[in-house]
This record gives structure tokens, C-alpha cells and sequence, in this order.
């Protein structure tokens, strides 16, 4: 997405698109899919001409669950606000004077990633199956090739 410098002025230009993420931005993130992306705002020319991008950005990502790694929808919505000089790396490398907001945006939208995510925190997971078993600190067994080894440990402490 592409905003044309020499259309901006003090009083900006309006953004109000829809964005999709190709395979190139979510391939090495949880992102599975990344579709349909509103963002409503505007680009202008602050006082100190320099460009000012205030938006806001809202849409819907497809996260794989922690527990079952199905596909889930995390819906998320925030805000931008960069500052951009005219002398800014990405603008001067375009002689066509404009500018390529799509990594701004991506830059932003992998903040909203979370680190974890569970569709349904409350569902309940099978904690056991053939071969092997959830054990938690309350349900902890002790490995019985490992009883002398306690035992010396135990003796050792007591002296």
C-alpha cells in the first residue's frame, strides 16, 4: 500500500483501505493467516515537515491453539502513530516520492502476536494416553531406579 507524497499536505490525505498479508510477511511467525485488514487514518506534513501516520488498525489473525494446535481467530485492534522525516531511508531510496506503509503496518501487527493463546482456557485436555502421562507437582511420582538416590540424599542432610 502505497500513499503518495505529492499528495500530501498540512491537511493529509485519508486512509481507509483493506489489507491482506502474503506468504512473504507471515512465514516465519504463529501467524497462519493474515486477511482482510481494515485501516482507517491519515498521512500529513507536521509543522516541522516531517510525515505524521496516524491510524487505526483492526482485523483478525488466524493463531494456532497452545494446547490443540487447531486454528483459531484472534481478533485484535490498535493504533499508529509514527513520525516519518522527509529524509527518512525508505523515502529516499524512491525517487517517486512514496511511500510503502506495509511494513510500518506489519511492524505493528507482530506486536500484537501473543506469546501464547488458548481459544477456550476452560476446555479440559486428556492428561494421559498410551505411553505416557501429564504429571504436575502435585501428582509428581518418583522414579523408583531413583530411591537409593533419594536415600543418600536424605542421610547426607541429616548429618
Amino acid at each position: 500500500m502505497y500513499i503518495d507524497l505529492a499528495k500530501v499536505d498540512e491537511k493529509g490525505i485519508v486512509i481507509d483501505d483493506v489489507v491482506s498479508f502474503g506468504e512473504e510477511f507471515i512465514k516465519k511467525t504463529p501467524i497462519q493467516k493474515l486477511d482482510n485488514v481494515k485501516i482507517k487514518g491519515r498521512a500529513y506534513y507536521s509543522i516541522t515537515n516531517e510525515i505524521v501516520f496516524d491510524c487505526d488498525v483492526e482485523g483478525v489473525m488466524v493463531l494456532l491453539d497452545a494446547m490443540d494446535l487447531e486454528p483459531v481467530n484472534y481478533p485484535f485492534s490498535f493504533e499508529i502513530s509514527e513520525v516519518l522525516s522527509e529524509n527518512a531511508s525508505e523515502i529516499n531510496k524512491n525517487e517517486l516520492k512514496t511511500l510503502d506503509i506495509m511494513d510500518i503496518l506489519w511492524q505493528n501487527i507482530v506486536l500484537e502476536v501473543p506469546i501464547s493463546f488458548r481459544a477456550n482456557p476452560d476446555k479440559k485436555y486428556e492428561m494421559s494416553g498410551e505411553g505416557w502421562e501429564l504429571v504436575d507437582e502435585e501428582r509428581k511420582k518418583l522414579d523408583p531406579r531413583l530411591a537409593p538416590l533419594l536415600e543418600l540424599l536424605e542421610k547426607e542432610g541429616k548429618e
